[in-house]
């Protein structure tokens, strides 16, 4: 099995994952600063949170030494559960799953 994974930015160690998670991200905010710190849940969101429905969905990942990893599935901003989002859901859920599968 590949002990190994490939982010553009260089090639990682599944040893040193000690947390992966999917999240999505509010379009205002990807990249204008730390990624994934603007966040929105998955689930029913409270009336009036969304002024701007339109977000990125991604995959955070942590490593040991606390370098954040971000793996944007969305490649354009998404509008909270249409078609695409539950697309780029699944494609991270998918990556998330090969993940946690590899680190045990």
């Amino acid at each position: 099995m590949n002990k190994q994974f490939f982010i553009p930015s260089d090639t990682y160690s599944y040893s040193y994952v000690v947390c992966v998670s999917v999240l999505n991200e509010k379009a205002k905010y990807k990249g204008k600063g730390v990624p994934f710190t603007a966040i929105l849940p998955s689930g029913p969101l409270p009336s009036g949170i969304l002024q701007n429905p339109y977000l990125f969905v991604g995959v955070k990942v942590v490593l040991k030494d606390e370098t954040i990893l971000t793996i944007y599935v969305s490649k354009e901003k998404v509008l909270l559960n249409s078609d695409m989002y539950l697309s780029d859901l699944k494609e991270a859920k998918s990556i998330l799953f090969k993940i946690k599968e590899r680190i045990g």
